[in-house]
């Protein structure tokens, strides 16, 4: 069985964005958007942390690996996996940044993957009773 989990969806494209709102609601995911780093961070911080941030590399403000940098070095946020997306095919050669997904079952799979690892994370972390509503 699937679980439904909540994203963060960030790109400063609004068609990607909906592209990808629209195939992760399909597949039953809570789903919240911001245009740049700087609001997912905003959101990140004022509370609203989802199972995982899906970013795309280049947005205005701040960037995808600036975000990641960022979760990565808040106590709060730093178990919460940012998975970095890019449209450049070398880009995603050369680094660490995945390829953007076009299909909603690979997109599915991708925070499917990530949530499972956030919520071993969690566990590790804080005990069994942690993030039973997180992922």
């Amino acid at each position: 069985m699937t679980k439904r989990h909540s994203v963060l969806v960030v790109d400063d494209d609004g068609s990607v964005r909906s592209l990808y709102v629209d195939a992760l609601r399909e597949s039953g995911h809570a789903v919240a958007v911001a245009s740049d780093g700087r609001e997912a961070l905003d959101r990140l911080q004022d509370g609203a942390v989802p199972c995982v941030v899906l970013t795309d590399v280049r947005m205005p403000r701040m960037d995808g690996w600036e975000l990641s940098r960022a979760v990565s070095n808040d106590p709060q946020l730093a178990s919460v996996p940012v998975v970095v997306l890019t449209g450049d095919k070398i880009l995603a050669f050369a680094s660490p940044a995945l390829d953007k997904p076009f299909s909603p079952v690979e997109l599915d799979g991708i925070v499917q993957r990530a949530c499972d690892l956030h919520r071993a994370g969690v566990i590790e972390r804080f005990g069994d009773d942690a993030s039973d509503g997180q992922a």
